[in-house]
């Protein structure tokens, strides 16, 4: 577990013990941002690979002419 997913779990236990009073989409947001963060992560290296295949493939078809 890492230090987002730590303070969701501190945060929600706060919460539901009335110590604290936040809204429930600030309690959540450390979950929200590690989520965004690693989905972005996910996108650029998704696009990375599209484009090394699509390298390889011009140079497959340089190679045959």
């Amino acid at each position: 577990m890492g230090i987002a997913e730590v303070l969701t779990i501190v945060f929600v236990v706060l919460k539901l013990t009335d110590v604290i009073t936040w809204s429930w989409w600030l309690i959540l947001l450390p979950a929200i941002l590690s989520f965004s963060l690693y989905a972005i992560i996910g996108l650029v290296k998704l696009g990375m690979v599209l484009i090394a295949v699509v390298a390889v493939k011009r140079r497959e078809k340089k190679a045959e002419l």
